[in-house]
């Protein structure tokens, strides 16, 4: 009876031991279970995302992978060539539909024509001729020899222009030929009327290009320089009448003041 009265009493003192100790209580077998199946679940997820992982790098084809190995790497400038500057935006570039086509061309060129160099509209002008002068030298190469005035005894009544023999003489001014060919000693001579009351006589010429009645401008060709008549040498006696043939005026004075200076004479001094 003591014996059990004893047991009791132990008991009891486990059982309040138990309740009052301080270690941790042991997992249930149950608990045991239920996280070795989780562990287990997480070990297949991460198998099969490496696998997968695994069959996406050999699912890509052989030949892609050879690409991908073959593809050089990109080169870098060499030192010779500068790189372009960060900060310079590329050049734009060009699209099929930027290039000018004919029809856009056109447009520009005649746009071009359009404008004139400060852009401003371009209106052609007619183009003007220069005018022909009234009045020339009729040898503008020559040298004057000799002047209007008495000479031996008698009146030296034009001036003496020398140039080398068969320089071309040209009429000092518009006009008709009235006289042309031999006149005793002035040799081959042309006369030419010009219609305001003057006219002007050209001698010792060695060729006549001009023929009677024709029409002249000034700076046509009549002849070329010679000394036929009395003439001691290559030259053209150049006369200016006034009125009529035979009524001769100092010649260069006359042509200054049509415009064209015969230097060493009247009122040109030598130049």
């Amino acid at each position: 009876m003591q014996h059990r009265a004893n047991r009791n009493v132990r008991g009891r003192h486990r059982r309040t031991t138990a309740l009052h100790s301080h270690r941790a209580p042991s997992t249930p077998v149950t608990e045991k279970g239920r996280y070795a199946v989780a562990a287990a679940l997480v070990a297949g997820v991460g198998v099969a995302g490496l696998a997968a992982a695994t069959d996406s790098t050999s699912s890509t084809p052989a030949a892609a992978r050879t690409r991908q190995a073959a593809a050089p790497a990109p080169l870098s400038p060499t030192p010779d060539v500068p790189s372009p500057s960060p900060s310079a935006p590329p050049a734009p570039a060009l699209s099929p539909s930027a290039s000018p086509g004919p029809s856009q061309s056109a447009s520009a060129a005649a746009m071009t024509l359009a404008l004139g160099d400060e852009g401003l509209p371009f209106v052609p002008q007619a183009r003007k001729d220069k005018p022909l002068p009234l009045w020339v030298n009729p040898l503008p190469e020559g040298a004057t020899t000799s002047c209007f005035g008495q000479r031996w005894g008698r009146l030296h009544a034009g001036v003496d222009l020398a140039a080398p023999d068969g320089t071309p003489i040209r009429a000092a001014g518009a006009g008709v030929v009235v006289a042309a060919g031999p006149a005793e000693g002035y040799g081959n001579a042309v006369l030419i009327d010009h219609g305001n009351g003057y006219l002007t006589h050209y001698g010792h010429m060695s060729a006549i290009t001009v023929a009677l009645g024709q029409q002249l401008a000034a700076g046509d060709q009549i002849g070329n320089e010679g000394s036929t008549g009395h003439s001691t040498g290559p030259h053209l006696h150049f006369e200016v009448h006034e009125g009529s043939y035979k009524n001769p005026i100092e010649p260069t004075a006359w042509m200054h003041e049509h415009g064209v200076d015969i230097a060493g004479c009247g009122l040109v001094g030598p130049q």
